[in-house]
């Protein structure tokens, strides 16, 4: 039978220490605000504990806590969860299959490799209005699972560890928040991650992926999206500053964004449509591209600002050329097949091996001599 228990210093309120020592499944702890603190951690088992104060700084907890097998949901609600000593925060085990609400919650991290939420079952976690700061968010290889995060703000960037990372099987929705780090999914990974109206990191993606993103913002100045293995990747109406990277069979379809640079290799494929590359495009290996206007700019930071080679082929309608008096490579037995919107500069300067590999309709280009 459910409890309400009232836990603070008052008259007639149960002490934190009896509340963990006698708390049962189906309880509902209401703290009052304060500083609590439990260091050997606790199982819980369909209990809701939630801060009565203001704000979610009101009301600390330092422990650690683990989801029981017969656990089917626990929720947290305004407060804050700090760490005690170097173990997971928040652990559901390979033998859940829970529920875990985090609303309105503060959780702060090591700052190391320990995680701030491990899930390893068959969960679903939900946090609402939530913010990480300095930990983690993994779902490791075992886990079969769904994430739905909406208005959160995860603050770690690290170069060792991914802010979320998203091993095992399952699906990611991120909504309306703001990731300050990387996103992974690895070699081992089947997944789809939905982004959208997001601001984040980077994604730093492997295995099978199926990655949605829509209207976001990605943040990192090194790189923004570096895929590999077999991703399939619908980017709509994003900016990238940096580097957007694909390999392997990755596919890619993107529409209505600007990014910085963008390179593929293997037997990748991407169709572009309505798309912005400021620096510099360049394709590998057997990689291949199919754009439809797409600007393609130079800007000095690489010595072509367009770069095909090995069998990499480049085909597309409507493209626009704005090189800034910097020359195409076409080299090897990569083919450039395209017509090109008017351009009213001078002809397009191209270094090619094999002159008969490209067909360029609707600008004059000229084969450039070193």
């Amino acid at each position: 039978m459910s409890k309400y228990i009232k836990v603070g210093s008052g008259s007639g309120e149960m002490t934190w220490n009896r509340a963990m020592l006698d708390m049962e499944p189906g309880d509902y702890l209401l703290l009052e605000p304060g500083y609590y603190v439990w260091p050997r951690g606790r199982l819980l088992e369909d209990v809701t504990i939630k801060g009565l104060g203001a704000s979610p700084e009101d009301t600390r907890i330092r422990s650690f806590f683990s989801i029981g097998e017969n656990s089917s949901r626990v929720v947290f609600e305004n407060l804050t969860l700090e760490p005690y000593g170097d173990v997971n925060t928040l652990d559901l085990p390979e033998e859940t299959n829970s529920y875990l609400i985090l609303r309105g919650c503060v959780l702060t991290g090591t700052g190391s490799k320990t995680t701030t939420i491990s899930v390893n079952g068959q969960d679903t976690v939900e946090m609402y209005s939530c913010r990480l700061l300095n930990g983690t968010l993994s779902f490791f290889e075992k886990a079969n699972f769904r994430l739905e995060m909406a208005d959160c703000l995860l603050d770690y960037e690290s170069e060792k560890f991914g802010t979320i990372s998203l091993e095992g099987t399952g699906t990611a929705i991120i909504n309306n928040s703001e990731i300050r780090g990387t996103v992974n999914s690895f070699d081992s990974s089947n997944i789809e991650l939905n982004i959208n109206n997001s601001a984040i990191g980077n994604l730093n993606l492997g295995g099978k992926s199926w990655v949605n993103v829509y209207a976001c913002r990605f943040l990192n100045r090194d790189y923004s999206l570096y895929a590999r293995g077999e991703c399939w990747l619908n980017i709509l109406e994003s900016q990238m500053p940096s580097q957007l990277a694909i390999e392997d069979h990755c596919h890619l379809l993107m529409q209505n964004s600007q990014l910085y640079n963008f390179q593929a290799r293997g037997e990748s494929q991407s169709f572009l449509s309505n798309v912005q590359i400021a620096a510099a495009a360049s394709l590998e290996g057997k990689s291949f591209m199919d754009g439809s206007l797409v600007t393609f700019s130079g800007n000095g930071d690489y010595p072509y600002f367009i770069f095909l080679v090995d069998q990499a082929v480049l085909k597309g309608r409507n493209l626009q050329f704005d090189p800034q008096n910097w020359p195409v490579l076409v080299d090897n037995d990569a083919r450039l097949v395209a017509n090109a919107l008017y351009y009213q500069g001078a002809p397009l300067e191209i270094k090619c091996e094999h002159p008969e590999n490209i067909s360029l309709m609707g600008i004059k280009w000229t084969e450039r001599k070193e």
